[in-house]
């Protein structure tokens, strides 16, 4: 399956069963793979259990449950602004130990929002035990396409409430029927990236699984010389005055 790690002696007390591997890499699902354990599942004090439907892998001499939970999918219906769950083990619930490698404190890259961008799934260790948080994430307007039109570039906007103007930088530009076109932007304070905003919300990408998006991604060429579009590294659109344009 590919998703092991380095194992990291540990135990939560009374437990006989570690994860070794607990990751969500596409913001929707939760990778697990689990030592000691004959049946998991994921527990919400309060609320209805996640179940995780797991396969046995052997590796070597040991044998592991490996499971891809859809998370986000249970959760969907789930009005609740936190949601923590908990992974147990066995007709007790049995809490599973957190036995996977150190991660930095700082992730290279945070794990993408849900499919529908309006949460975060992420795994910890508390106290030896694995725990699943879905956390909101601040709303954004979803960018449908750039094309290239005569007097510059256009870029379509996604939101359920009509959009009247897009600022960058101090200049406010006009939405019309969803659409900004970006021209000279005449007035454009000069600075290295300056994020689109629609009506005061963030303009983004509609997932974001690349560290660094911007070097990934050919965008249309700008009519201002000295100014280009460009990704940011937390999904939002920016755009980028080179040093020596106009103030």
């Amino acid at each position: 399956m590919g998703i092991l790690s380095r194992v990291v002696p540990g135990r939560v007390a009374g437990s006989s069963a570690e994860a070794v591997h607990a990751r969500v890499a596409d913001g929707e699902h939760l990778w697990l793979a689990v030592r000691g354990a004959e049946s998991l599942v994921l527990v919400r004090d309060g609320g209805p259990d996640v179940a995780v439907d797991v396969v046995s892998e052997t590796h070597g001499d040991e044998t592991l449950l490996t499971a891809v939970v859809p998370v986000a999918a249970a959760l969907a219906d789930d009005p609740a602004r936190e949601v923590e769950l908990w992974l147990a083990h066995g007709r007790k619930h049995q809490p599973v130990t957190a036995a996977w490698a150190p991660r930095p404190e700082t992730p290279t890259l945070d794990a993408p929002v849900t499919a529908d961008r309006r949460w975060q799934l992420s795994v910890h260790d508390e106290g030896g035990r694995v725990v699943v948080r879905r956390s909101p994430v601040a709303p954004v307007v979803v960018v449908l396409g750039i094309t290239t039109v005569d007097d510059g570039v256009a870029v379509r906007l996604g939101s359920p409430a009509p959009l009247t103007t897009v600022t960058v930088g101090g200049v406010t530009l006009p939405v019309t029927d969803g659409v900004v076109v970006l021209g000279d932007v005449p007035g454009l304070r000069l600075e290295t990236n300056l994020p689109l905003e629609a009506d005061g919300v963030a303009v983004a990408r509609a997932r974001n699984v690349m560290e660094r998006p911007h070097y990934a991604t050919a965008f249309p060429t700008l009519p201002a010389p000295d100014l280009e579009l460009r990704w940011l590294r937390d999904g939002r659109l920016a755009l980028f005055r080179r040093e020596g344009g106009a103030s």
